[in-house]
């Protein structure tokens, strides 16, 4: 009797490779084997060896169109056990909605973030819905105590797609004289670029967040959206993130350190001060348990 096999299928960009990346890690955490596969390499597989295998899929439209032949990758993802789209971001957005329309049969959706869509993706879709909180890894460094304050010489960074709120942001944070030796880059979107991914990625993005005492960044959207990845990255360089979403403090959003302007990210700055802000996003983000743990749940579901 086979045993039933989980594979991830990504473009062979680099859009998808935290999403990818970060999905591997959990599911071994949660002791599952997991292969990752390159659209491309779907191509060459057997239809037998896809007949007991579940795949994640990640990006179905940049899969399909970087795999070198639609056909015959499209005819190999139908052969597989079952089929689940893995997103990140709104699933009211045209994007998402777009993924569903490339030709995949999906048998569920797993969301990973911080809070779920189920209630909008039912007017979207009616897709099995399975929302995933986007939890630690066993791999990543948490710091219990923050570094001392001295040591953060940015007192804030700023990275984000150069369009007009981030730049009435920006003003904001000038206007209301924070401090100005801040870390600003406001950047045109790449292509295939997500909204989680900042244009400076990696050990360059990690080596400025090590140094900074906040990550700030606003509403890139219209609709009720929390990025976690936005979230993450610069948590896990001891810096805290702050957004700046009027539309969230309003929606009552549970996640700490999001404002409705900068005046009340400057008052709880004063008010509670780097290491409080840091402990209390830290302690949010341990306190729902691991990535593992809620892949595999939601996989049990499927």
């Amino acid at each position: 009797m086979q045993i039933e096999t989980l594979a991830i299928v990504r473009p062979p960009t680099s859009g998808d490779q935290n999403l990818a990346s970060r999905l591997s890690k959990g599911f071994r955490d949660s002791s599952h084997s997991v292969a990752v596969y390159f659209s491309p390499e779907v191509c060459a597989l057997a239809p037998e060896d896809l007949s007991n295998t579940t795949l994640l899929v990640a990006s179905p439209k940049q899969c399909i169109e970087a795999s070198g032949d639609e056909s015959v990758f499209l005819s190999k993802i139908a052969c597989a056990r079952k089929r689940i789209l893995t997103s990140v971001g709104p699933v009211h957005s045209p994007g998402y909605l777009a993924r569903l329309r490339r030709g995949i049969q999906f048998d569920a959706l797993f969301d990973l973030g911080f809070a779920s869509q189920k209630d909008s993706h039912s007017e979207v879709s009616d897709l099995p819905y399975h929302f995933v909180f986007n939890g630690p890894t066993r791999e990543e460094p948490l710091a219990q105590e923050p570094a001392n304050q001295a040591e953060r010489t940015i007192p804030w960074v700023m990275v984000g797609p150069r369009n007009d709120r981030n730049r009435d942001l920006l003003g904001a944070l000038f206007e209301y004289q924070i401090n100005p030796g801040g870390f600003c880059l406001l950047h045109g979107r790449l292509k295939n670029m997500t909204p989680q991914e900042p244009m400076l990625g990696g050990p360059q993005l990690s080596a400025i967040l090590s140094k900074a005492r906040y990550y700030l960044w606003g509403a890139e959207r219209d609709g009720l959206y929390y990025e976690s990845f936005r979230f993450i990255v610069p948590l896990l360089a001891g810096t805290v993130p702050c957004k700046i979403d009027p539309a969230l403090t309003a929606a009552g959003f549970d996640v700490p350190g999001v404002y409705a302007s900068v005046s009340a990210f400057d008052t709880e700055v004063r008010d509670i001060g780097y290491r409080g802000m840091y402990r209390r996003a830290r302690d949010f983000y341990v306190s729902r348990g691991r990535l593992g743990e809620h892949l595999s749940g939601a996989l049990r579901l499927v």
